[in-house]
């Protein structure tokens, strides 16, 4: 038998019968003894679970609605790590690893989908969507989807026709977008669209494109969006491994800790919620204004994504009232507390899965957990008090002598220690949002939601809503850690890993071409509302990626490039512990050394110029909850417009050469606020920002 494993069948239907995006369906012969199956893709960051395969006969299928690009793709079939590729697609790709640009890229069956040859058989306007039509602080953005070959776009609405405020060009589209002041447009108000190809010139309205289409009518209460930006937009977040960072109170640390620092490795260093209660002050001098803490709840590992108890605080790093006093600290100097949530797994530890494997089938919490067969051939009663115990060296050793590898349960990259959680069960919806209202109630003001690329979606998009319901003002932050935009009605903000990639890989790495990053660039822009594209959480390091100054070799020119392209860019700037001073480190878990706490170990250049970007981004509304626009001038230098009330240009010169300004953009009017060095030319890996006065 053949098995068609994936079809393009057409496109998205959706208002007047208009287009959107690419209907793939994909299909797989489902394996011998399987009980779930996968799709797994760059647009799941190549994790299981976001998309479950739906069963009929013997054949498993999906359906995903996408954009023209390039994807590539495989099916997994329960724990089993290893890849099925697309036996009748004998095409295959290689793509960027997004979270590691210093890494080769993966491999899976590719997935083409090119823009329709017709220019006009290409053009998408969904005032449904909140891309395409939302208000932000008294504008509203109407944005419009074509190809490359629509070369100009006109909106036309009640009181005139107006032209793009920004155009962005994406790898294979192009996407206009026009910014009006909501008090040009009456409550009721009907609009439509203008494009040019090839020099024909088409309406674009409800019933598509055409001569004499129908308006698109909308009344603007109904529209999506804000009056005034939320905390989490724009934001300076600051993230801590709270091990790593200082050791505030001795009495509390753990009986065995690591003895090498640098390379860091695994184990206990002794940082603690007391150490970061003592380094307040370093936050406020930094100027940051979010704290992001890396999980503190009762754990097995020193790193406490294997949680114990949703609800409680590990004993090593303190206790509730020690919290509730860092949480008072905060606040009182004005900073907002976000804590890490791991909603994809528990630790093996935790007591609903040590009763599942204790009583089997018989246990309340059985269906908590995925199983694959009889945990009684595997544990006995001494595993058992293992697992009480929270003995994570005795049950490795226990997993070593009997050649155990891959666990009998569905779990976190085949991780004994990390089950994974049924999230077809609704027990555990209810419970995660009664531990987010738990600690909502505590102070904490958003979670940073662990491994959120491998929830099933159903599961993620009911969790955001019911907590959102509980308190729209709390921060729903996903880990996506490769194409992000399935994901974007899920949560508030996700870890942009896809700008760091673009950054790292074309500026320090020379991986790929600084077009193709501006591109991809615009094509998160272009995918987002801003509100949530001011949201983003951009880094250029995390707990999970080697440092950025290893990363750029210790060029300390090319990491201000860097640095100061992060805090100009749309989105919400986000400093990694230890990275304000310069600090070094590889892979995990080299990239958790302690904080160094004597200013005589800082690179004090780095640290001035987080601080000047900080307070930049602060002072200026426009940096902080501005529209944006990225192009590439020469070749080598990229330009980054943000406005508001006023203007902001950032001009960032990656290539070999110095650069004028002038040749990039019109400054007249504006103020030199930040340079990498005097004079009109901008040096080579320099940059020069200006803005309104």
């Amino acid at each position: 038998m053949v098995w068609d494993l994936y079809k393009v069948v057409g496109r998205r239907v959706i208002q007047g019968g208009r287009l959107k995006e690419f209907e793939v369906f994909f299909k797989t012969k489902w394996r011998r003894g399987a009980k779930r199956m996968y799709l797994v893709g760059n647009f799941t960051s190549w994790f299981p679970g976001f998309k479950r395969l739906a069963k009929t006969g013997e054949e498993g299928h999906a359906r995903l609605y996408l954009y023209p690009g390039t994807y590539a793709y495989w099916f997994q079939a329960d724990n089993t790590p290893t890849p099925i590729l697309d036996e009748e697609n004998e095409r295959t790709a290689v793509l960027p690893n997004i979270m590691h640009p210093e890494k080769p890229g993966i491999k899976g069956s590719l997935l083409d989908l090119a823009v329709p040859d017709d220019p006009f058989e290409y053009v998408i306007h969904d005032e449904k969507d909140p891309a395409y039509l939302h208000r932000f602080s008294g504008y509203v953005v109407f944005r419009l989807r074509t190809g490359k070959r629509v070369e100009a776009a006109w909106l036309h609405i009640e009181g005139g026709d107006k032209g793009p405020t920004a155009v962005h060009d994406l790898p294979l589209e192009r996407v206009f977008e026009f910014v009006v002041p909501e008090e040009r447009l009456g409550e009721s108000f009907s609009y439509h669209f203008q494009v040019c190809a090839e020099g024909v010139c088409l309406e674009y309205g409800f019933n598509g494109v055409g001569r004499g289409v129908r308006p698109i009518k909308t009344r603007r209460r109904e529209l999506p969006g804000l009056d005034k930006p939320k905390w989490f937009m724009g934001t300076v977040y600051y993230q801590i491994f709270v091990d790593s960072f200082y050791n505030g109170d001795p009495s509390n640390d753990p009986p065995v800790k690591i003895r090498r620092l640098a390379p860091r490795e695994h184990g206990y260093y002794g940082g603690d919620l007391k150490g970061v209660l003592a380094k307040v002050d370093h936050l406020v001098r930094l100027g940051v204004e979010a704290v992001y803490l890396t999980p503190i709840y009762p754990a097995g590992t020193y790193h406490r994504y294997d949680v114990r108890d949703y609800l409680s605080v590990d004993k090593y790093l303190g206790d509730i009232s020690v919290f509730n006093e860092l949480v008072r600290e905060l606040e009182k100097r004005g900073l907002k507390l976000v804590l890490d949530i791991t909603l994809h797994h528990t630790g093996a530890c935790h007591p609903f899965f040590v009763d599942a494997l204790e009583h089997g089938r018989a246990s309340r919490y059985w269906e908590w957990y995925n199983f694959l067969d009889d945990p009684s051939k595997y544990v006995d009663q001494g595993v058992v008090r293992m697992l009480r115990d929270c003995d994570v060296t005795a049950l490795r050793e226990y997993l070593r002598r009997r050649a155990l590898t891959t666990p009998f349960y569905e779990s976190f990259f085949s991780n004994w220690l990390m089950p994974k959680i049924n999230h077809e069960n609704p027990e555990t919806l209810d419970y995660f949002v009664g531990v987010a209202k738990a600690w909502m109630e505590r102070g904490v003001a958003g979670f940073r939601v662990d491994v959120a690329h491998g929830i099933k979606e159903e599961w993620l998009g009911s969790y955001y809503r019911r907590v959102k319901e509980l308190s729209d003002d709390f921060l729903v932050l996903g880990e996506i850690c490769d194409y992000p935009f399935l994901y974007r009605e899920y949560m508030d903000s996700y870890m942009n890993y896809w700008l760091r990639y673009w950054l790292v890989s074309s500026i320090a790495l020379k991986k790929t071409g600084l077009r193709q990053a501006v591109e991809m660039i615009n094509l998160q822009i272009a995918n987002h509302p801003y509100p949530q594209l001011l949201s983003l959480y951009n880094l250029l390091g995390s707990h999970d990626t080697p440092r950025v100054k290893t990363l750029v070799k210790g060029d300390k020119r090319l990491l201000k490039l860097l640095i100061a392209l992060n805090f100009t860019l749309p989105g919400s700037p986000a400093v990694y512990y230890g990275d304000e001073v310069g600090l070094e480190g590889g892979d995990d878990p080299d990239n958790r050394r302690p904080m160094p706490w004597d200013s005589k170990d800082w690179d004090l250049e780095v640290y001035e110029a987080y601080r000047t970007f900080i307070d930049l981004h602060k002072k200026l509304e426009e940096l902080r909850h501005g529209f944006a626009s990225v192009r590439l001038c020469r070749d080598d230098v990229i330009v980054v417009e943000r406005w508001l009330k006023g203007r902001v240009v950032g001009l960032f010169n990656a290539g070999s050469e110095p650069v004028e300004a002038s040749l990039c953009t019109a400054t007249e009017g504006l103020r030199e606020v930040v340079s990498s060095e005097p004079g009109p030319a901008i040096g080579s890996l320099g940059f020069k920002i200006f803005a309104s006065p």
